[in-house]
């Protein structure tokens, strides 16, 4: 069986507070059109269709028209809501759409539903697992005395998971790491799922499932190989992602229930770049990408200039960030020596400090006339 598998489309986000609607509409032209070219049996949908809860009037049209467009592709679409969607507003109506092909799950049952869709060798079995707080999974399977936040998902997919010899898949949206969270990528643009307590599960409770479909995390990425995968979003919405190559899985299902995946490039006008330099290099040098970009700008000029984001935008009109690249470093983590606070030398902070904020030393002039600020201070602290 040929599965998609997409997940965190982010409908409607604003990237520094620019519309990426546009950019969105040609990423999901692209999508519509591998799934014409590769002719999945199923295309599933891992959650956060939307960036907010409450979606503006234009994301909630492309939106439709994306849906719709899919239900005329003829596929079978199963989508799950994450932790960005109203689960209502992404479920209404969703009862009427089934018979056309789209499945929206916007909320969790007890059991986990079940979708069995058939190939050549048999039954496989799709679990729709929408986010929801541990908390309310505690309510819903009646857990509440459960500490543990993984084995309550043990308990829910015991409960859930049908026994017998079919291909198992679960779509799922939420934060799941190995052994240690700290083994998976994460990016600015991805909400905090919970404050306090666990904010992840590990990947040994999913035993028994042969393709888990994951949303929530940006960068494509296993958890653990051949089995459990995060699709990542197909667009980049932070800096932190200017990095990542930007895809759909194609995902094949054997009869044995293993599986191999083809990463297929999604591609759009504008990328994510950093750049660095100084301000007449960029308004001097032909920039190689698109003018057009959405770009960070790290400016090495020591002296002050006039308006800079006002004249860099003459050229790349789509700056989103202006820093001096040595504001990016922190004093107390990486300059301060520890025995400087404990003995009080101020002006070696502040010769630190200096050379960190201009990137050359402090000449003797300046330091004299420091001491002398400070001495004027402490007199009139003592007057």
């Amino acid at each position: 069986m040929k599965i998609l598998h997409v997940a965190d489309l982010h409908i409607g986000r604003y990237f520094n507070g620019v519309s990426l609607l546009e950019d969105q509409r040609e990423m999901l032209q692209d999508i519509l059109r591998i799934i014409k070219e590769q002719n999945p049996d199923v295309v599933l949908i891992a959650g956060d269709l939307y960036d907010r809860s409450i979606p503006r009037e234009d994301a909630v049209k492309l939106n439709d028209y994306f849906l719709t467009e899919l239900v005329r592709l003829g596929k079978k679409n199963l989508v799950i809501t994450g932790n960005h969607d109203s689960h209502e507003r992404v479920g209404f109506l969703s009862s009427l759409l089934e018979d056309k092909g789209l499945i929206v799950e916007n909320t969790v049952r007890r059991p986990l539903r079940c979708i069995t869709l058939k190939d050549e060798f048999g039954p496989v079995e799709f679990y729709l697992f929408p986010y929801r707080d541990t908390s309310i999974l505690k309510s819903i399977y009646e857990l509440e005395s459960f500490k543990d936040d993984s084995m309550v998902y043990e308990r829910i997919f015991k409960e859930s998971r049908k026994v017998n010899s079919n291909r198992k898949v679960l779509v799922y949206h939420g934060f799941v790491a190995g052994s240690a969270k700290e083994e998976m990528e994460e990016s600015d643009s991805e909400r905090l799922l919970s404050v306090g307590g666990h904010d992840y599960i590990k990947s040994s409770v999913f035993e028994g499932f042969h393709y888990v479909a994951l949303g929530h995390l940006h960068k494509a990425q296993w958890v653990e190989k051949g089995r459990i995968r995060y699709s990542g979003s197909p667009m980049k919405y932070s800096f932190s992602e200017e990095n990542h190559n930007k895809s759909v899985s194609l995902i094949t299902l054997s009869a044995e229930g293993t599986v191999e995946v083809s990463e297929i490039p999604i591609y759009t006008k504008r990328d994510v770049v950093t750049l660095e330099g100084h301000f007449t290099e960029f308004m001097n040098l032909q920039y190689e990408g698109n003018p057009e970009d959405y770009i960070r700008v790290f400016l090495k000029d020591q002296e002050e200039i006039l308006d800079p984001m006002m004249r860099l935008r003459t050229k790349y009109p789509n700056i989103l960030e202006l820093r001096k690249k040595r504001d990016e470093e922190n004093l107390f983590n990486e300059q301060a020596e520890f025995s400087m606070i404990q003995q009080n030398d101020v002006t070696a902070l502040f010769r630190d400090f200096y050379k960190l904020k201009n990137e050359r030393e402090m000449d003797e002039s300046a330091a004299v006339l420091f001491k002398e600020i400070l001495i004027s201070m402490e007199r009139g602290e003592k007057e």
